[in-house]
Parts: C-alpha cells; structure tokens; sequence
C-alpha cells in the first residue's frame, strides 16, 4: 500500500538509528514492505526447491526450511497491527472493531475469494464442503483441506483467527503480558483439540502436532511476539530506547534465522518423528529472530533496509500478497510446465504478474471495498 512517508526519509534516520521512539504518525517502514516480498519468496523456495550450482547442499537444507517466510508473516503480522491499531483500540476501545473487521476484510478477501474460485475450478474441485471451508477461509482447521483451493489457505485460516483476536489482544494483552496471553490462548485451542475428539463427519484439529504447527492456538506467540516487539519498542508512552551497535539488530536477526533453519534441517534428519523440538525451534526460538530483524529494519539504517525499501523491493512487497496465493498452484502447474521450465524464471514470471495485480486488481478492489464500510473508518496509524 502506497501510503505517504511521514517522519524520518526512507523511514530512517539519525534519530531513527538511534532507537528512540517515534510518533504513530511517523510509522511507515519501506523495508518491512520489501520483507514480505522476501518472506513470500522463501515460501516459493520451499516449494520450488531450486537448485544451486555453487554450496547446493547448504542451499537445499535453506531451501527445505524456507517455510520460515510464514513465520516472517506471522511475526510481522503482529508487528505492524499493533503499530497500525494500537493507539486507536487504546482510545475508543471496541467502538471501532466494526470498522477494523472492514478493513481487515477490504485487505485480505476479494482477491483471495477471486484466486479461490480460480483454483478450485482449476483444480476441477466441485466438492460443495471445499467450497463452503476455502470461501469461509477455515479450512486450515481440517486437514483433509488444508491444502485446497489456493493450497496455502491453511495460513489464511490462522491470519484470521489471529485478525480476530487483535483488538482484545491489544486492549487487554498488556495485563496478561506476553507468556500468559500465550497460554491463555493455547488452552483456547485444547478446546478445539478435545472437540476434533468428537466422532466428527470430517478430521478437525486431530491432534497436539496439527494444533502446534497448523493453528493459531499453536502459532499465536509469532504474533503476540510482535505485538510485544511494537508495543514495547516503538509505540510511546511504553516504549523503551535502545542503544546497540549499528546493525547489530538486522544482521544478528538475520544471521540467526539462517542458523534456525539449518538447526530445524538437522532436527528432521535426526529425529523426524519428534516434532517436539522442531516446533520449540520454530514456534519459539525462531520469532526472536525475526523480531529483531523487524525491529533492525526499522532503526537501522543498514544495506539490507535500503534494499529491501527501495522502490523494486516496495513494489515486490506491494504484490507479494497476491504472489503467496498463486504461486503454489498455478507457479507451477501453469508457468513451470507449459511456459517456463525454470524456477527462478517462474520465480521472476510470478513477481512481475503480482505486482501488475496488486496495481490493477488488488489496490483497486481493496478500494471499492472500503467504499461501502458502514461505519466512520478506525483512526489508524500508516505502516508498512
């Protein structure tokens, strides 16, 4: 979203660099934009799985765990929400829910509902069960759809539960504080493990692995995290200033990420039937990572936030909604097998057709959408 940039140039500056809290007005991040094209390429890598003529056994363990560009999402997710929500929820409390729940569903549905429809017919998917789940976006609660229509509706289940959730998150989360709003929702989600006991016409929530890994009750410290991220470090009156050594914060996020993939690589080679601590290293260990390369992004004015926020890396951002929903069903069924068999060619086809989307599809919709809220919009702070 092409929103204008207020306070510090490129979102960075001296003052920035130094961590000291800024005004909401001034929260608009280029390079978290130019990180979700990043994140929605990792998820392209994990299922691609392009080969590297150079280190390509160190790459194919990279490219296994590349599935981390969801948690990116999640983390970031969390992140900008509570930047986005915060002072207003803080303000009027659920007054404005109706129109946050607008404007979350102007930002995520028509396009999803036009790429679902797509799919589903592509697919040859006629079943009136797969519909009702992939166009309620609950379908990541059954595993036997987890994987229909857009086949990675299953994260968009957990978006909106996580979408659901945020403003009595951000009302009342600071009371709970971090852990405890963890555990207080995962029980939540014990509730849903001991219905999907139930002798059920379809499998839901069917056990404590699908529950960690597929779920917002499993994944909802991702989120929390980056609402404590934001809430703590950039939002005043609350937040703290830091100060660290330039660039210590994107490149040891950074770094750190890299080695939890490779440490979750060798989990699966050692001990693939002991999910336990490969969901701890990405459920857990992983988020603070990606936390401080969120909070980095932001104060520090590194090579990696000038590209990721430069106009190309913006631009990718811009699209990179539309690109995570199709490039795992049509990236290859169309593109790879009849018109480019070459993954980094369908790699370069797909982020060029998403972003020409966004500008002429997605922002378009989002728009006209927007257009029909029927009540006074949330005051929000603009973010990346």
């Amino acid at each position: 979203m092409n929103w204008p940039l207020t306070g510090c140039s490129n979102g960075i500056s001296p003052a920035c660099s130094s961590m000291k809290p800024a005004a909401p007005s001034a929260h608009y991040f280029p390079a978290l934009t130019g990180l979700r094209a990043a994140a929605a390429f990792l998820v392209y890598a994990h299922h691609a799985k392009p080969t590297v003529p150079f280190a390509s056994d160190f790459f194919r363990l990279l490219f296994q765990e590349a599935h981390i560009g969801v948690s990116v999402f999640f983390v970031l997710s969390g992140f900008l929400i509570s930047v986005r929500y915060s002072h207003s929820f803080q303000q009027k409390g659920g007054s404005n829910w109706v129109s946050y729940a607008w404007q979350r569903f102007a930002r995520l549905y028509p396009v999803y509902f036009l790429c679902t429809l797509a799919a589903l017919f592509f697919r040859h998917d006629f079943r009136p069960d797969s519909w009702i789940l992939n166009l309620l976006m609950l379908q990541g609660l059954f595993p036997q759809f987890s994987f229909t229509g857009v086949g990675v509706g299953w994260s968009m289940t957990v978006e909106v539960f996580f979408y659901a959730s945020a403003p009595l998150v951000l009302l009342y989360g600071k009371r709970l504080g971090l852990l405890k709003s963890t555990a207080v929702t995962l029980l939540l989600g014990v509730l849903l493990l001991a219905i999907g006991q139930l002798p059920l016409p379809y499998e839901f929530v069917p056990d404590w692995n699908f529950l960690i890994r597929s779920t917002f009750f499993g994944r909802c410290f991702e989120f929390y995290l980056g609402i404590w991220l934001a809430r703590h470090f950039l939002l005043p009156p609350t937040s703290a200033p830091m100060k660290l050594r330039p660039g210590l914060l994107t490149y040891g996020g950074a770094l750190g990420i890299v080695a939890c993939m490779l440490g979750m690589a060798y989990l699966n080679r050692l001990a693939p039937s002991s999910p336990v601590l490969f969901h701890g290293l990405n459920n857990v260990v992983l988020p603070f990572f990606i936390g401080g390369l969120l909070l980095g992004l932001t104060r520090e004015k590194t090579w990696f936030s000038q590209a990721l926020g430069s106009r190309v890396g913006q631009e990718l951002g811009k699209g990179s909604y539309l690109f995570y929903l199709v490039h795992y069903t049509f990236g290859f069924d169309i593109l790879y097998f009849h018109v480019w068999p070459n993954k980094g060619g369908v790699l370069l086809l797909l982020a060029v057709l998403s972003v020409a989307g966004y500008h002429l599809l997605e922002a378009p919709l989002q728009k006209l959408v927007l257009k029909w809220q029927p009540s006074r919009p949330i005051s929000e702070t603009k973010s990346a």
